[in-house]
């Protein structure tokens, strides 16, 4: 359509290109959506197959068919796990799907830390959350598992204390999980929240690949961005979203709210 014009032609055929642009984005996430799927659920498929084949052959102690039952029933619990994982990449596709509203940074960051600790304590691992005494614009049902994603990779595949961070500057609203483990493969950190990227080290331990494909959807349809970064005692994975706003501070109480473990 010609730029230099303003009629009702021109400002109906930008409209209908609009609409067209969005198709073919709608189209380009249900084949990505159709690839992906097909690709994680056939090794899953094809166990769940395998097992009660084997286990069929021939007769099994009880013994044996509990280990027969506990591993399908881990399959099984791998496929969920992936089809929820896919269907929030895909849901994740458009901003339509968020859902704005004002929220306390300390109490978004305990709940999304709180089903960790436990797990934390029978590591002897410090788990800390650090907010300022302030409100976010932001989904919390989407952003509230993206920072225990972060969470549960920092105790996985991390070391030592992790402490969760949330800071305010420019209007930015900044939030950094960090741990003291060996950190991330140089070469691996590149592509880091691609879809199903594992580094070697963690390609033997459970996990599908999207939990940081996941943060990064979700910081994505904020209008934010993620990044990864080894330090020199650690790691630290930051998401960085746009609008925030200070709540004023009441009385002369500490200026950050803490959950220590």
């Amino acid at each position: 359509m010609p730029a230099d014009r303003d009629d009702e032609i021109t400002r109906l055929g930008h409209t209908l290109n609009r609409m067209l642009d969005r198709l073919a984005a709608s189209a380009a996430r249900e084949r990505r959506f159709i690839a992906d799927a097909s690709h994680e659920l056939r090794t899953p498929l094809s166990l769940l197959r395998a097992e009660p084949d084997v286990a069929l052959h021939r007769p099994r102690s009880a013994e044996e068919l509990t280990r027969t039952l506990r591993s399908v029933d881990s399959e099984v619990q791998r496929l969920i796990d992936l089809s929820h994982a896919l269907l929030d990449l895909e849901e994740l596709g458009s901003t339509d799907h968020l859902t704005r509203a004002p929220v306390h940074l300390a109490a978004l960051l305990n709940t999304a830390v709180a089903p960790h600790l436990h797990t934390a304590e029978h590591a002897g691992r410090a788990l800390t959350v650090e907010a300022p005494p302030a409100h976010a614009d932001v989904d919390t049902r989407r952003l509230r598992p993206a920072i225990s994603n972060l969470v549960d990779n920092a105790l996985r595949h991390g070391r030592g204390p992790v402490t969760v961070t949330a800071t305010l500057r420019g209007g930015r609203l900044r939030l950094r999980v960090t741990d003291e483990g060996p950190g991330f493969p140089p070469e691996f950190l590149p592509r880091a929240f691609d879809r199903f990227a594992r580094a070697e080290a963690s390609r033997t331990s459970e996990g599908s690949g999207l939990g940081l494909a996941f943060v990064h959807a979700v910081a994505t349809a904020h209008g934010g961005t993620t990044y990864a970064e080894n330090t020199g005692h650690g790691t630290t994975v930051t998401l960085e979203l746009p609008t925030a706003r200070r709540l004023p501070r009441r009385g002369r109480g500490r200026p950050w709210g803490r959950l220590d473990q």
